[in-house]
């Protein structure tokens, strides 16, 4: 098995270079400039690379490549590539959710959420609240890690609940509960990748930033609409008829199943709340506090974790710092995501490159398709781009190029016909809605299959219905509101 991931590797690499290499010896073609063609050789190059092999070591290929390209060289790429907000706003994140991830907290808040009154009124009050919380928890905590922690807690669910494998209703919950960790990831930007990165690539292309207010204004409203019409799906097209096995009553047992939250607990989520309102608390104050919030505006979205990790390495429970920085960064930071974040945040800023004229030459190109397309028409065609390949793909990957393409396209056009950032940041968002198949996102969805609570078929069949009510919203809800608050 390993000589067979040894030869797929080897082969994707050699293909991948000889696109590269390639495109430096080929002669420009199609008014397309030297510099351009070793752009799109070393973008094709990643992605094979990214798609084929992984997305961790093949990112330092794409910065050698980049760097060799003397319009930009070495120096301009490093400081493209890690001289960003992006990139440290990402590892200060990873670093300072990890602890959160270590407490009871998951379960805590669950029981909370699935054991108060209004829960325990009947079933699908009880599904709802249990999607809700843990969609909230994912808002700030990473998809694969939520779920993985999720899974034990959710298996003491079903055994209490009394539901057996099999039933439509247990695999209902297991669904809608990957459904909603993925969406949430999408619903702010806070420890995630691909919001994250979407508003990298739309900052370095055109300068402007979107704090986490401005996204989570857009995203948080439209994540809500979606998982009340999973839930309407479910109720009146999948219709579970075990739905009268669930008592939730019986979901009282757990409580006093967790101890309480000791100190340490109580700090980590002292500073989460530190550096969300850090975040979130400029923008509602702007006209107000102006220089309030020109001051905490400054600092970019980077400062506000960084002083979170910094509080957490300081404060001392039992003579030990509450954060340990080995653990943290070997366990915590998702080092590959981080590189390539970095890789692709400075190769989406050289394809957008006016001096390389890539963007002047896809707008032409695309012409015939973009001149006969309302606005609408190409959000649509964006969103349905990107929320099919985030079921077959990786959502970096996805996030990346369809980024990439919109920027290009959208950029072009005149000014005031579109918001660019409001779609940018909605291909972030749409990359989190990829339950379809394993590849899209491959933790949480494997895990969900492999629990034998649901099966590949209802993945499929349910993510897909899903995905076309996201690309629905997204289109028709989320642009207009995205409009309002993102320049």
């Amino acid at each position: 098995m390993q000589n067979k991931k040894s030869v797929k590797d080897t082969a994707f690499l050699v293909l991948a270079l000889v696109v590269i290499i390639g495109s430096r010896f080929m002669p420009a073609m199609g008014g397309l400039s030297e510099d351009a063609w070793a752009v799109l050789g070393v973008f094709f190059g990643s992605l094979i690379m990214w798609i084929g092999i992984s997305i961790d070591w093949p990112s330092m290929i794409t910065l050698l490549a980049l760097g060799l390209i003397p319009i930009f060289g070495f120096s301009g790429t490093f400081a493209g590539a890690f001289g960003n907000t992006t990139v440290a706003f990402l590892l200060f994140t990873f670093m300072l959710v990890y602890p959160l991830s270590k407490t009871n907290f998951v379960r805590r808040c669950t029981i909370y959420f699935i054991t108060n009154r209004i829960a325990r009124k009947g079933p699908w009050y009880f599904v709802c609240f249990l999607l809700a919380a843990v969609t909230f928890m994912g808002l700030f905590i990473s998809p694969s890690v939520l779920f993985v922690a999720f899974m034990p807690f959710l298996e003491d669910i079903y055994q209490v609940l009394g539901l057996k494998k099999g039933g439509k209703a247990g695999n209902m919950i297991m669904m809608g509960s990957a459904f909603c960790i993925s969406l949430s990831s999408g619903m702010t930007a806070i420890g995630h990748v691909w919001p994250t990165m979407a508003i990298g690539y739309y900052t370095a292309a055109t300068g402007n930033d979107v704090n986490q207010f401005q996204y989570m204004a857009m995203g948080i409203p439209t994540g809500i609409i979606l998982i009340v019409i999973l839930i309407l799906i479910f109720k009146f097209i999948y219709r579970p008829d075990d739905m009268k096995d669930i008592q939730p009553d019986k979901a009282m047992s757990l409580r006093g199943t967790v101890p309480a939250a000791d100190f340490k607990e109580k700090v980590i989520l002292g500073v989460m709340a530190l550096t969300v309102f850090l975040w979130v608390a400029p923008s509602l104050v702007q006209n107000v506090l102006p220089e309030f919030y020109e001051t905490v505006n400054s600092w970019s979205t980077a400062m506000p974790p960084l002083l979170g990790c910094i509080i957490l390495f300081v404060v001392r429970v039992d003579g030990e710092s509450i954060m340990n920085f080995k653990e943290t960064v070997s366990k915590g930071v998702l080092w590959g995501s981080v590189l390539m974040t970095a890789a692709a945040t400075q190769l989406g800023s050289c394809l957008t490159n006016e001096d390389v004229g890539i963007s002047s030459w896809l707008t032409g190109a695309l012409e015939p398709l973009t001149a006969n397309l309302p606005v609408i028409g190409l959000i649509l065609f964006f969103m349905t781009w990107a929320v099919i390949e985030t079921n077959f793909s990786s959502n970096i990957v996805t996030t990346t190029v369809v980024s990439a393409v919109a920027l290009s396209v959208l950029t072009a056009l005149p000014a005031g016909s579109v918001n660019v950032g409001a779609v940018v940041c909605m291909v972030g968002f749409a990359a989190a809605i990829c339950n379809m198949t394993p590849a899209g996102q491959s933790t949480v969805n494997t895990v969900a299959i492999g629990s034998g609570w649901t099966d590949t078929k209802s993945m499929f069949v349910w993510g897909g219905l899903f995905a076309i009510a996201g690309i629905l919203v997204l289109s028709f809800i989320a642009y207009p509101l995205g409009s309002l608050f993102i320049a």
